[in-house]
């Protein structure tokens, strides 16, 4: 066997000939690798810049066409610590089962061992996870013999399975459908059924009011539109908007991409000109088999069952049409065997190199830009230790990827591991002479060291590089500003500053930097001196928000040399140098801002903490301190900022370790950010304190729950337990915490059905529309 790679899209249109050819007789072939479907795919991918590629296997070298096809698409995962390794998997994979590839079946042997030998080959990927997989797939059994147990781990995975719906998404429901409609409503439905099915079609059928339309290229968008909108308001409120946006967007591209391809069967109900429901199904001609996609209804009309109906009209069209199945993908919902489906299951394999832990794997070529973004990300989010490892993966496969060179230069910059920095940068000077980022890295490096003349080079040469009217002339005309002004080079400094204001005069930070130049110089007027002090101080937030500590304190004592009255450059300096552990210039400017501001709580609570930290306070005050920490907790809490909610609560424990509120609410903030066995270790503390509370006693079950602690037992008493809290807070008019509460109760125990019921009602009141829980696809 031959294996070539086909991994752009050009290629890729050049064998459809051959690819159908395959896919038509391949007896385990499906829709979702098809041509057709795939083609799609393949498009979106590109667009989303994910890597694919296509396995191709042929007879012999120079056999003339292919015998078999393997999609497979390769991401990156990521382990704790930052080392990232590449993940395979199936593609064009949603939501139904999955073959792997598709071949002649008289080469179906052969080419199964020949994939699985060349995939262990490339060592490049460390695991491959392959979706939705059928159970007694004899073609996957003869794909995993090939792999050593010695080198490679087989895991069989299942979806996850909706709780609130009690939902089995391992199942694939299917409909074998009879020759003819007749024969199928008498062999395949119950009698009950069959009289609903011939009751509503009759009716649909002799009224004047009610109409089904079919698509066509004068009603795409106006269907498309109709059936999303049904759906987006079933599905908005358990979904949320964000993910919603991004299940509509790739729908839509879905529907049309399909109906110019002419499989999409898309009908909607009217009664008169309002529209009831929507269903949209594709159509796999070569293998006679029907796929329901996605549907949705008006809630608000029950009669006729628009559901019912278009799904009957479905079965019908292809009944009449030749189609021998009617598919309903994913999802086992009481409505699909209604229709008389029976059940398909499927899995998830996943085959992964053993030693994986303790193995750095080099990443495929191909994933190269997409680790830079994560390694970018990282460094952004200030995650230094994930960046840097991320950086060095890439270097690995790349020595002289300049975005890695720079990269990682500018993380050991910030790791203050100047001199690998500036090796780094050197390095990326060799590669790319004229980089301008690298020369202005380096200039920033030199200033950071007090190298103020190799400083000022280093900018020149970027400003030299550099056209003036780009965004880095902009911070090369400030750093080099900076530098000539520690150098006592006013005038050239006040120029620098001046060239930056031209080139962005809506830049802030330019013109802060430009005034505190003239300010040095005493020609700022005094009347601009009390705007600048405040623009300098917000400067001074935005740097502080960023862990840039260093040039948040800068702007902030500039702020209260030009006006020593601003309260608010006194507390945040404070905060800053607090952060930096200098305790006692923190006390100073808490004080000093007491004593501009005497009511304010915040600074009386800091410092009151910063004298806590120096043992300064008495035992009565420590007593009074820890409940208004607590208290400025629980606002920060409710306001969203988690962080210094965990800040204030374990302040207040500190002070007064018998607060039992603070104790439970940092439980509560923790369980928020995931980190469960701190969270438990909070909820027994405040528990040994207050034994009866009944919310303490529920939160530790519910973080217990989570990591898997809780009998069988105890997850039905807990259950009953959240229910009734969720009521009481839906009561009080708490609707987040009631339905919280709720969704626990189901998670404990899933048959608990005025959970579910009280979690609709809870839901529909957030979000004033009607969720619907059962019946829509996806």
């Amino acid at each position: 066997m031959k294996i070539d790679i086909i991994d752009n899209f050009e290629s890729f249109q050049a064998i459809r000939n051959n690819w159908d050819s395959v896919y038509e007789v391949d007896p385990q072939a499906r829709f979702f690798s098809s041509w057709i479907w795939l083609s799609g795919m393949l498009k979106r991918y590109d667009e989303y810049h994910e890597n694919w590629f296509i396995l191709a296997a042929k007879s012999s070298t120079h056999a003339p066409e292919y015998v078999a096809f393997f999609p497979l698409k390769i991401a990156i995962g990521e382990r704790k610590g930052g080392e990232l390794y590449n993940v395979l998997f199936i593609a064009g994979v949603t939501d139904s089962e999955c073959i792997g590839f598709i071949c002649l079946p008289e080469y179906e042997e052969e080419v199964t061992s020949a994939f699985a030998i060349y995939l262990q080959q490339q060592e490049e990927w460390s695991i491959f996870k392959m979706q939705n997989i059928q159970q007694t797939d004899k073609r996957l059994s003869l794909f995993l013999r090939n792999f050593s147990r010695e080198s490679f781990e087989i895991k069989e995975l299942h979806h996850t399975n909706d709780n609130l719906d009690r939902i089995d998404n391992n199942i694939v429901p299917y409909i074998p459908l009879p020759d003819n409609w007749d024969r199928y409503l008498q062999n395949v439905l119950s009698s009950n059924t069959r009289q609903k099915i011939r009751r509503y079609l009759r009716k649909i059928e002799d009224s004047n009011e009610f109409s089904i339309t079919h698509v066509s290229s004068d009603n795409l968008e106006r269907h498309i539109e109709i059936l999303l909108g049904f759906w987006k308001l079933s599905w908005e409120g358990r979904k949320g908007p964000d993910r919603c946006r991004m299940i509509l967007d790739s729908t839509s591209f879905t529907l049309r991409h399909c109906f110019e391809n002419n499989c999409l069967y898309l009908s909607v109900l009217w009664k008169g000109d309002k529209p009831l429901g929507a269903i949209a199904n594709l159509m796999d001609f070569s293998q006679k088999t029907i796929l329901f996609y996605i549907g949705g209804r008006d809630d608000t009309v029950t009669d006729p069952p628009s559901g019912i109906i278009l799904h009957a009209l479905g079965i019908q069209y292809a009944i009449q049409n030749g189609f021998k199945i009617y598919d309903f993908l994913m999802g086992n919902e009481a409505y699909k065997f209604s229709f008389g489906a029976k059940e398909r299951h499927i899995k998830i394999v996943e085959i992964q190199r053993k030693n994986l832990e303790s193995q750095s794997r080099k990443l495929d070529v191909r994933t190269i830009p997409i680790a830079l973004e994560i390694s970018a990300n990282h460094s952004r989010a200030n995650r230094l230790v994930e960046a840097e490892q991320a950086y060095r993966q890439i270097l690995n496969v790349q020595p002289k990827h300049p975005d890695a060179l720079y990269g990682l230069g500018v993380v050991m910059q910030q790791m203050e591991e100047y001199q690998t920095a500036e090796n780094l940068l050197r390095k990326l000077l060799e590669v790319q002479p004229d980089n301008t980022k690298a020369w202005f890295s380096l200039g920033t490096l030199n200033l950071i060291q007090g190298l103020l003349s190799e400083a000022e080079q280093a900018y020149q040469q970027a400003l030299t590089l550099q056209p003036e009217s780009s965004t880095i002339s902009l911070a090369v005309y400030h750093n080099l500003g900076y530098t000539l002004q520690q150098q006592g080079k006013w005038e050239q400094a006040i120029a620098c500053y001046q060239k930056a204001r031209e080139l962005q005069p809506d830049s802030i930070e330019a013109e802060v930097i430009w005034a505190n130049a003239l300010y040095a110089q005493g020609t700022l007027s005094s009347e601009k001196q009390a705007h600048y002090a405040a623009m300098n101080h917000n400067l001074g937030n935005m740097r502080k928000q960023v862990g840039d500590l260093k040039v948040a304190i800068e702007y902030f004592r500039q702020a209260i040399k030009m006006n020593s009255y601003l309260v608010e450059a006194h507390y945040h300096l404070g905060l800053a140098l607090q952060e930096q552990g200098k305790w006692e210039e923190a006390i100073a400017c808490y004080q000093k801002a007491r004593e501009l501001q005497p009511d304010s709580l915040e600074i009386e609570v800091s410092l009151a903490n910063a004298l806590h930290a120096q043992r300064k306070l008495s035992s009565e005050e420590k007593a009074r301190y820890a409940v208004m920490n607590l208290d400025l907790g629980n606002k920060s809490r409710q306001e969203g900022d988690l962080k210094i909610a965990i800040v204030y609560y374990r302040q207040a424990i500190e002070m007064n370790p018998d607060l039992v509120d603070a104790h439970f609410n940092l439980g509560l903030v923790l369980q928020e950010q995931g980190k469960w066995e701190e969270a438990i270790a909070c909820y027994q503390k405040a528990r040994e304190f207050q034994p009866d509370s009944l919310e303490i006693e529920v939160g530790l079950a519910n973080a217990l729950h989570a990591q898997r602690k809780l009998s069988s037992e105890e997850k039905a008493r807990y259950a009953v337990m959240n229910l009734d809290l969720g009521n009481k807070r839906r009561q009080e008019g708490d609707l987040k915490i009631a339905s919280e509460h709720y969704w626990q109760a189901i998670e404990m125990n899933p048959d608990l059905v005025d959970a579910r019921d009280n979690l609709r009602l809870a839901l529909q009141e957030q979000n004033n529309v009607k969720i619907k829980v059962s019946c829509a696809k996806r």
